[in-house]
């Protein structure tokens, strides 16, 4: 049986996915979940966004725990 894990996707990057929480093949870190995401939606390749983890926004290669929370999350503007 194949582990899944969900991924909650914000924003225009929504408009992409067709959804709010994407469903893909457990992976071990944020480079192979960049790698799956970039296979399955193409469009996201042109698009810049953030990926948080356990809801920490992260900057480099990050391992995925078992039970982590992960999330695409479009560019903030501030003020």
């Amino acid at each position: 049986m194949e582990i899944r894990m969900d991924i909650m996707v914000f924003g225009q990057l929504k408009d992409i996915t067709g959804c709010a929480v994407v469903s893909i093949e457990k992976v071990s870190d944020t480079t192979l979940l960049l790698k799956k995401m970039y296979a399955r939606y193409p469009l996201l390749k042109d698009k810049k966004f953030l990926i948080a983890v356990n809801q920490k926004i992260i900057s480099e290669q990050t391992e995925i725990g078992e039970l982590a929370t992960i999330a695409l999350l479009p560019p903030f503007s501030g003020g």
